[in-house]
């Protein structure tokens, strides 16, 4: 089998049509990028490449507490696009945080799943996840805002 050449940068500048396409390839609403993202050093934009080709992407937070000294690190959103899952993308992805985690001296990475997710159950197993509490439950409230106006 030929080795494929891998590679995972972290986007720092707003790159509006490739945030897009990520967004879109991965079967989510993009109404269009976000520019105020890239600019905080604390928000986190990795995206994998497979010989040149986005083949996934995930982002995450740094969130600091006020009765804790280290920071934590929320992995937010983790996707690889199918023509390349089962190839070590997401498996890369998240090494690469971890070890963005660990220089920003955040104490550990926190990610929220589904227990019916087999396949981000059987990724966060394999790369280290403890899952803590069998019986977690999250909750979201929605906040009606009016449109933004041009």
């Amino acid at each position: 089998m030929a080795r494929v050449e891998l590679s995972i940068a972290r986007m720092r500048v707003m790159e509006e049509e490739l945030v897009l396409h990520l967004f879109q390839a991965a079967g989510m609403e993009a109404r269009g990028a976000n520019g105020a993202f890239f600019q905080d050093e604390d928000n986190i934009l990795l995206v994998a490449s497979v010989e040149g080709q986005p083949a996934g992407f995930l982002y995450a937070y740094v969130l600091e507490a006020p009765h804790l000294p280290q920071p934590k690190m929320f992995l937010y959103s983790i996707d690889v696009f199918p023509d390349f899952q089962g190839r070590g993308v997401g498996t890369a992805l998240i090494e690469k945080l971890k070890g963005m985690a660990l220089a920003r001296g955040c104490s550990e990475i926190f990610v929220l799943t589904n227990a019916s997710n087999s396949a981000a159950n059987r990724l966060y197993q394999k790369t280290g996840g403890i899952r803590e509490n069998p019986d977690d439950v999250m909750y979201v409230y929605l906040l009606q805002q009016e449109p933004l106006l041009d």
